[in-house]
This record gives structure tokens, C-alpha cells and sequence, in this order.
């Protein structure tokens, strides 16, 4: 494609050289870059977007968007594009390359603080009972049905989410369930998708390290509602959004067109009728814009309720057939890490959860507190280099809702993880809950510090008993741990699996269960 075409109508500060030249590809990492390439610049350290657009031109990039950069005369055999924002004018760009694939997929983008993944996988499992296989974008990965295409940020680079889409539409996939982050609205990546509807799951504490106030914070999510959404080339589309949420009621005030409330209470346009909530599961008689719907999923707590209510909300809203809903709900598993069940000592229900920020946490505990387990254990901590006023309240809602809490070490990064864990700890003693030890604890309440996260999870099963449930929160579905600047494999599932394999030796009288 001719580089006039892609970046005809942008917002373009000035240009220098020449823009008839075809373009082999856009990419924005320089190791990327083949010989024709449309190179993309945008680190936000000046010196390391010198060394990458260097890079780049070393590689056979043919163009360069820049926001700012005095080193276009020494390169006259390239064309210069400057911008205040390269970021939206890859977005444009990239749309363009690929044939804009969100006008003719079904495109719904998902945002909130916490339920994202998990919806996004209801969805999908619903779309695929729906008659045609489906696509997901998140935090576990880019998905054409079962195949894996790409991994990394929750929401892609657009030149990333574009080439996916473009890919998924060649494989026949109709319809995709994509994970919408702030920051992703923020920086722009999505900012030339077409939208068939968007959902809005909650709002609490996070990203408050990049947004500054939790008020940022919204409004970089409302942006998906009130600008991407109208713009959308698909007809009618649609917005859902938790009615009984505070900022989900927000959401819905904002929008002016086409709209669908959902959560527990009878007023809104979906709710439950009448549900019930155990370990086997969830049961639900659930009210769908006049539709009645009865679910049976395998998912556990109030929060996979609300999850449920919000995929049948747009499914039905999309024009989806009732019966598929129940059937997606039915057979959707839920994703990794997200309140995932890991067989552990005989009688003890462990599951790993990725919850990371303090109102998923407390949506955790309460949803496994209301099950009724003998003793809820829970072994938590938070990542280093990040929002550091979340500490403390995720040590008072381990310390008020948890029966025994075990603080160890999440991705510390470049912090040091006892300074973090003192942090937290400052939480948990604000609630009052004892710290013991590990010879002190037999059925007592408390909590104990285990710096070793690995030791950490094989003191919670070593300690639990018959009846009591373990939640180890925080990684999910990772698989690795940062320490320093190094990643390292640590996967808290097989954590769990290994150490209960070893107890059973050591205790032939304690097999998996």
C-alpha cells in the first residue's frame, strides 16, 4: 500500500520526503523491521527512541513516524512523518494495511477492573455454541478458536490487534471477545476498531501508578463508550454495562444510543430471578430482556454470577439464541487462573486466582467465604514497581475476610519484596488479626509471612485440613516470577500440584483429592 493512502486524513505536524513509495509492512519494534517497512517510534525515553529509529533504518525501514526528532537530514533517502502522537496514527495506519477486519467481525470489547477475562471467555464459549468459531484478545493470549496466534499485553498494539483480527477473519471467525484496558484506551491502540457492542464490568483500584486518580482512571474507560462506540461503522451497536455498579451506572447515563443493564437487581435488563451458589457450581433462572434463561455453569461465587449475567446480556443483545447461551455457559470451564481449581490434599478445595488489586480480592474471599469452607486460607502479595497505596488495603481485606493469611512475595521486580511485604503487613494488623507462627496456628486465626513463594504455598497446604478452601491470589495465570529484571519460571498451579504430590509420599494417609 502507497504510504499517501495510509496516512492520508491524520493528524500530520510535518513530513519530509516522499510519500508515493509502496509499503512493505508497519511495525513498531525495531527488531521487527524488514526492508520497505513503515517503522513506528514511540518509547517514551528520547535516547531510546534514537537507538530504536536507528535500528530501524539499519533494518531497510523505508519510513519513520516520530513525534519529535532532529535526525531526518542526515537521512534523506527516508520519509520523515512527525506527529504529536504516533501512536493514532499507527492505529489509522494499521487499519488501513490490514482492511479494516472490526467492520465485518463482530467486534466486542470488554473493560472494567475486574471480570474481563472470564467474560471474555463466556462470550467465546457462547459464540462457538452459536455456530462459528470464535476469537479472544487479553491477558491470556490472542485465540482463533483453539489456536493461538499471539501472546503479550492484555490489549495489543494496534498494529498486533489489527493483523490478529485480519487473521481471524481468514480462518472464519465472525465474532471476538477482546479485552479493552485503560491504558490501551489511553495510548490509543484501539482507536480505529469498529465496535459491535462494548461491555463495562466494574470499576475499583488499579493502574493508579499510570492514571494518577481513580477518576483518570474511569474516564479512560468511558472513552470506549462515549467516543469509540458512537463511531462504530457497525449498525446499532451496543452497550452493556452493571446497572448496580456506581461507575457502571455512570457508563449507561453517558451513552446515548443503544443500551442493556445487567446485575442482581430486578429492575435492570438482566438480572437473576432466582440463583443458588455452592461448590458444585452456579444455578441461575436469569431474566434477558424478556427472555428466560436457566443456567447451570461450573464457575464458582456471586463474581462468576455477575460474569454470566453480563455475557447473556450482550449475547442476547447481539441476537444470539437462547439455547446457545445455556450451552456456552454450560461448557465454558472459565479461564486459567481465574478462580482455576487445582486438586490439592484430600478435602481441601486450592484454587489460583489472579486477583491482584484489592476490590478482585475482596470479591474473591467474600465469594469463597459465602460457600461456607471450614477454614479460608489465603496467600497473597503484591508486585513491586506499582501502585503502592493498594498495599496496605490488600493486607486489611486479607486480614478481614480470611481466616488464616499467608503474605509472601508476588513479582517484586526491581523493589525489595520484605520492604513490599511490610507494606501490606501494615494492612493486616490494622484489622487486628494476629501474626503467629507456623507451630502456633492449628485452627487459630492469624497470619504469618513467608517471603518464598513456593514455601508460602506448601506452609497454606501443609497447615489446611479437610473443609477449609486455599485461594493463592495474585499470579493467576502467569507463569513466571519477576525478580530484579529477570523473569523466571514460576507457575503457582504446579506449584500446588508438586507439593501436594510430595505431602502424599511423605503422608500416604494424605492423597490428592
Amino acid at each position: 500500500m502507497k504510504l499517501a493512502d495510509l496516512i492520508a486524513g491524520t493528524e500530520v505536524a510535518r513530513l519530509t520526503g516522499d510519500t508515493t513509495i509502496e509499503i512493505a509492512g508497519l511495525a513498531y519494534d525495531s527488531r521487527r523491521i524488514e526492508p520497505g517497512y513503515l517503522f513506528f517510534a514511540t518509547a517514551r525515553d528520547p535516547e531510546q527512541n534514537r537507538a530504536n529509529i536507528e535500528a530501524a533504518l539499519n533494518r531497510g525501514a523505508r519510513a519513520v513516524v516520530v513525534r519529535g526528532w532532529d535526525g531526518a537530514a542526515a537521512r534523506p533517502a527516508v520519509t520523515w512523518i512527525e506527529c504529536e502522537r504516533p501512536r493514532l496514527l499507527m492505529a489509522a495506519a494499521a487499519s488501513r494495511f490490514y482492511h479494516a477486519p472490526s467492520e465485518r467481525l463482530d467486534l466486542i470489547g470488554i473493560t472494567g477492573t475486574s471480570g474481563k477475562t472470564t467474560t471474555a471467555y463466556l462470550l467465546a464459549s457462547i459464540f462457538e455454541n452459536a455456530g462459528a468459531p470464535a476469537g479472544i484478545v487479553g491477558t491470556i493470549g490472542i485465540f482463533a478458536g483453539s489456536r493461538r496466534l499471539q501472546s503479550g499485553l492484555t490489549t495489543p498494539e494496534s498494529i498486533d490487534f489489527e493483523a490478529a483480527l485480519a487473521e481471524m477473519e481468514r480462518s472464519g471467525v465472525r465474532r471476538v471477545a477482546a479485552e479493552i484496558s485503560s491504558i490501551g484506551l489511553e495510548e490509543g491502540r484501539v482507536e480505529a476498531l469498529n465496535f459491535k457492542g462494548c461491555l463495562f464490568t466494574n470499576l475499583g483500584r488499579d493502574h493508579l501508578d499510570y492514571h494518577g486518580t481513580r477518576e483518570n482512571y474511569f474516564r479512560a474507560k468511558l472513552r470506549l463508550f462515549t467516543d469509540l462506540l458512537p463511531r462504530s461503522r457497525h449498525s446499532e451497536p451496543v452497550a452493556v454495562a452493571r446497572g448496580d455498579d456506581h461507575f457502571g451506572a455512570q457508563v449507561l447515563g453517558a451513552v446515548q444510543g443503544r443500551k442493556v443493564s445487567f446485575g442482581l437487581r430486578s429492575d435492570l435488563d438482566v438480572h437473576p430471578t432466582s440463583y443458588a451458589i455452592g461448590f458444585d457450581g452456579i444455578r441461575a433462572s436469569i431474566s434477558a430482556l424478556d427472555r428466560k434463561i436457566e443456567i447451570h455453569s461450573p464457575l464458582l461465587g456471586e463474581i462468576n454470577l455477575l460474569n454470566i449475567l453480563g455475557a447473556s446480556a450482550m449475547s442476547v443483545a447481539l441476537g444470539i439464541e437462547t439455547d446457545a447461551v445455556v450451552e456456552g455457559v454450560r461448557r465454558c470451564p472459565g479461564a486459567p487462573g481465574r478462580l482455576e481449581l487445582v486438586p490439592g490434599p484430600q478435602g481441601v478445595m486450592v484454587l489460583v486466582d489472579y486477583a491482584h488489586k484489592p476490590d478482585a480480592l475482596e470479591a474473591v474471599l467474600n465469594a469463597l467465604r459465602a460457600l461456607g469452607p471450614e477454614r479460608l486460607v489465603c496467600v497473597f502479595g503484591c508486585g513491586g514497581d506499582r501502585d503502592q497505596g493498594k498495599r496496605p488495603l490488600m493486607g486489611e481485606i486479607a486480614g478481614r475476610l480470611a481466616d488464616l493469611a499467608i503474605l509472601t512475595s508476588d513479582n517484586p521486580r526491581t523493589e525489595d519484596p520484605l520492604k513490599i511485604i511490610a507494606a501490606v503487613e501494615a494492612g493486616l494488623r490494622e484489622t487486628g488479626l494476629p501474626r503467629i507462627e507456623r507451630d502456633d496456628v492449628d485452627r487459630r486465626r492469624g497470619y504469618l509471612v513467608e517471603p518464598d513463594r513456593r514455601a508460602a504455598i506448601a506452609l497454606a497446604l501443609t497447615l489446611a485440613r479437610a473443609g477449609d478452601a486455599i485461594v493463592i491470589a495474585g499470579k493467576g495465570h502467569e507463569d513466571y516470577q519477576i525478580v530484579g529484571t529477570r523473569k523466571r519460571h514460576f507457575d503457582d498451579r504446579e506449584a500446588v500440584r508438586e507439593i501436594t504430590a510430595e505431602l502424599a509420599m511423605n503422608a500416604p494417609n494424605r492423597s490428592p483429592g
